[in-house]
């Protein structure tokens, strides 16, 4: 089967008998006056058609033996395209998401009355309505899919509301070779823009110079999107997990490390890298220590990726293995705590988010892909090192799909060393 169509399946199976699902794809939101955020259709959405537009729904039936996918888009609209572009048709969004049946918004109401109505009901009587309850999905201006459950339960008072979304959820977690493909792409595609950052970066350039140089790289690119903001910190700003692309204003001054957390998107999958380099194209003594400190984790925290443990089990291990090692090389004293200087979680789920759907105390299973990123904070020092891999859970054990991208200190010294050379 295609791709859309099995996950559409694989869905419906898990639906109780007796059920419909409504899924919107949402509605663009307004940032200020009549300015609105750029839009993104929800990310269950998305993977279940393959469609980014917005105000449109996706509704499965499966009853009396019958499973029937619908999908819903606004009609053509002449004066609206000359304002904001071109819109699928209905035989567009039919060959991307795979859906024969697709109609207009307008006969969405129809369908459902036809669906739900408990007065000689098309499809037998329906007794569950499963919606996307996530926060902040909005169907239309100032209602969401939290706020629209109320509707259907006036409208419609035998039916019983279920949340889709953790049914959903269980199937993004586990990705086919297709996605993993999509993943290593941007995996990929990141590698080249790091290398272009090592390639012109220099002391006296302002970190938001290189964070900058990486959205434009990726524009110019293969017109490569960011996954998530572009975090580019040196010095004292690399001890600040999540250094805002606002204050991204510092000079990059000789001696410093300069941490990189960036990434880009291939079709709508999210690569998730961090690497930490030394402006000067060497690392001094104490931050080799501090940089072979977090890598000894990265490296063995991905070995011991396997089906059964949780990420809060991985946490564990890093937590382990950083005071081992921030011990060894005397970065700390036995009696410290490490979250002095190591306040974050080794490990998140990866996917169409950056931060993907799946829970810390979720046992990690085959087709799961996490991130593996350990660091270490020394504000006094103005020290940060974090590095981050992008790692596929395997039936044994795991792969790292990110291990193209250099982090050896022999080899970012000698990649720097080649670059002071041109």
């Amino acid at each position: 089967m295609e791709e859309f169509d099995l996950r559409r399946e694989n869905l419906i199976d898990s639906l109780e008998d007796n059920s419909v699902a409504i899924i919107y794809s949402g509605v663009s939101k307004i940032r200020s006056e009549d300015d609105l955020y750029p839009f993104y259709a929800n990310r269950h959405f998305f993977y279940l058609t393959g469609i980014e537009q917005e105000n449109s729904v996706l509704v499965l039936l499966k009853s009396l033996g019958e499973r029937k996918v619908y999908l819903f888009l606004d009609d053509y609209n002449e004066l609206k395209e000359r304002w904001t572009g071109k819109r699928l048709t209905f035989e567009e969004a039919s060959l991307i998401s795979q859906i024969d049946n697709v109609y207009s918004n307008s006969n969405l109401e129809n369908m459902l009355e036809m669906m739900l109505s408990a007065v000689q009901p098309a499809y037998g009587k329906i007794s569950n309505l499963y919606l996307d309850l996530s926060d902040e999905i909005k169907v239309k201006t100032n209602c969401s899919t939290q706020l629209i459950q109320n509707e259907f339960l006036e409208k419609y008072p035998h039916l019983n509301i279920k949340n889709i979304y953790p049914l959903i959820t269980k199937l993004r977690m586990v990705k086919s070779q297709l996605e993993v493909n999509n993943l290593i792409e941007a995996i990929n595609c990141t590698n080249l823009g790091i290398n272009d950052l090592l390639v012109n970066m220099h002391i006296g350039m302002a970190e938001h110079e290189l964070s900058d140089r990486f959205e434009y790289y990726g524009k110019t690119h293969g017109r490569r999107s960011l996954a998530f903001e572009t975090i580019c910190a040196a010095g004292k700003d690399a001890t600040i997990m999540h250094h805002p692309i606002s204050q991204q204003e510092k000079m990059i001054e000789a001696g410093e490390l300069i941490l990189f957390d960036l990434g880009y998107k291939y079709k709508g999958y999210c690569a998730d890298i961090s690497r930490t380099f030394p402006i000067n194209g060497t690392f001094s003594e104490e931050q080799k220590k501090i940089y072979q400190a977090v890598l000894t984790c990265n490296k063995e925290v991905i070995s011991y990726v396997k089906p059964g443990l949780s990420i809060k089990d991985l946490q564990e291990k890093a937590m382990e293995v950083l005071k081992r090692e921030a011990v060894k090389y005397g970065l700390m004293r036995e009696d410290e705590d490490i979250k002095k200087y190591y306040i974050h979680n080794v490990s998140h789920h990866l996917g169409l988010d950056t931060h993907d759907v799946g829970g810390r105390d979720t046992v990690l299973v085959p087709g799961n892909v996490i991130t593996v990123e350990p660091g270490l904070y020394f504000v006094e020092k103005g020290v940060g090192v974090r590095i981050e891999d992008d790692v596929l859970v395997t039936e044994n054990g795991s792969e790292c799909l990110s291990k193209g991208i250099k982090k050896e200190i022999s080899e970012i010294e000698k990649m720097l060393s080649k670059k002071r050379s041109l």
